[in-house]
């Protein structure tokens, strides 16, 4: 079955019925939009997309603040002229809020408005309210710090212990800031022997965040002792890079302590929160580190000062008690000399007289010998008739028991001797032992 293709043409307008050009149509939405909204109004959004153009312009969406990971489901754009962009940036430096930037949450005074040659509804933007940025700022910030000490990171860094002697620095900083030069003229001004190791880091501007970032990681591999991160003043806009929560996280995660010196002295960022030590400026923190090394040195040299003066002082002590042993040794040796030679001049004296005695009695006793040796001569005893008889052998009898019956005797009397054979007069008696 053959199919035939039709086609199905709009119907022209009722006669009479008017049409509209694009033109027409957009100044009818120009003066329609003029009459539901007569005066400018406020509204809250959040800036993205953010672009400055050579006329001095500048454009920019305002979205509906979404939830993380999530997108937006409603956006305005903007445009601010040369002329009006005089008159806000006036109303945001009155308050120290500094440039619009991309993620800012703004409160701004708009015409609602449609631009035909581009037939786009958009608010021209007239005024903004600078209190509104610095509240949204600051609650966002104390937001962003009270999730960071409920997970401890804000206590991580405070947690390392800084070294006796942090000689080695590294320094992540614009390199051609006055911070990075005010830092580095105030550490050399300490007169200690610093090491600086610097990187190079944007710290205003929407990738500022990241840079300082890569520059904290990128110092984590340096062999340094601590960490200076640093920047000047500047408005509260310009320093609210410092309240990015991966540029916290990063410096929680730092293996060195992290020593901060952001902004003013009034200037507190969510960096701050979670260093190891904060500081009101650049040049405050290489004071801080010179007044560590100092009091080290400071310490050292009391130290080695009270280990002389206790040395000095022990020295002393054992001076004096040597001395006073030296004087007491000299005088006991001096009594004790004294005592000896008086000891000697009464044996000197004594000597004589003991001598006489000893000589007496060692003569009294000699004669006591002498007459004991006397009276046992055998000469003496055989004068007094004492006789003794030998046997033949010229042993001294003393039992008969040593002769036989006519053994020879050799008999020795005063003068002379005699020899006889032996006989006995209880003969029995012997014979019966034989």
């Amino acid at each position: 079955m053959d199919q035939a293709l039709f086609t199905t043409e709009p119907p022209p307008p009722p006669r009479g019925e008017p049409s509209f050009s694009v033109a027409q149509l957009g100044e009818l939405l120009a003066g329609a939009l003029q009459q539901v909204f007569p005066e400018d109004l406020w509204v809250e959004g959040e800036i993205s997309n953010l672009n400055r153009s050579r006329a001095g312009h500048v454009y920019f969406d305002l979205v509906e603040p979404a939830a993380p990971g999530t997108h937006s489901d409603a956006r305005l754009s903007v445009v601010l002229f040369s002329q009006t962009k005089q008159v806000v940036n006036a109303q945001l430096k009155r308050q120290n809020v500094g440039r619009l930037l991309d993620g800012m949450a703004v409160r701004i005074r708009a015409a609602v408005d449609f631009y035909p040659p581009q037939g786009r509804l958009q608010l021209r933007m007239t005024g903004i309210d600078p209190r509104f940025i610095l509240a949204a700022m600051s609650a966002e910030r104390d937001a962003l710090i009270a999730r960071l000490h409920a997970e401890g990171i804000t206590q991580a860094n405070k947690q390392l212990t800084v070294p006796i002697v942090p000689l080695r620095v590294g320094l992540v900083t614009s390199a051609v800031s006055a911070a990075a030069g005010d830092f580095l003229t105030e550490l050399n001004a300490t007169g200690f022997g610093f090491q600086v190791t610097a990187v190079d880091a944007r710290v205003q501007g929407e990738l500022a965040a990241s840079a300082l970032q890569a520059g904290l990681l990128a110092m984590y591999r340096e062999p340094v002792d601590v960490i200076a991160l640093t920047r000047g003043g500047g408005s509260r806009g310009d320093l609210a890079v410092f309240d990015n929560e991966q540029l916290a996280r990063t410096i929680a995660d730092s293996p060195v302590p992290v020593f901060t010196g952001i902004g003013h002295e009034i200037d507190r960022s969510v960096a701050d929160e979670v260093a190891h030590t904060t500081f009101k400026t650049p040049t405050a923190i290489a004071a801080g580190l010179g007044g560590i090394v100092s009091r080290y040195v400071e310490h050292t040299e009391l130290t080695w000062a009270g280990v002389a003066a206790r040395a000095t002082a022990h020295t002393e002590r054992a001076r004096v008690h040597l001395a006073s042993c030296a004087r007491r040794g000299s005088l006991a040796g001096r009594d004790s000399i004294n005592r000896a030679e008086h000891r000697l001049d009464l044996s000197a004296q004594q000597l004589p007289a003991l001598a006489d005695r000893i000589a007496r009695t060692a003569t009294i006793t000699l004669e006591h010998v002498e007459a004991r040796v006397h009276a046992a001569d055998p000469s003496v005893l055989l004068a007094r008739g004492w006789s003794i008889t030998r046997g033949a052998d010229g042993s001294v009898i003393k039992s008969v028991e040593q002769v036989n019956l006519g053994d020879t005797l050799v008999t020795a009397v005063a003068d002379g001797t005699v020899i006889s054979n032996a006989s006995f007069t209880d003969r029995s008696s012997k014979d019966n032992d034989d």
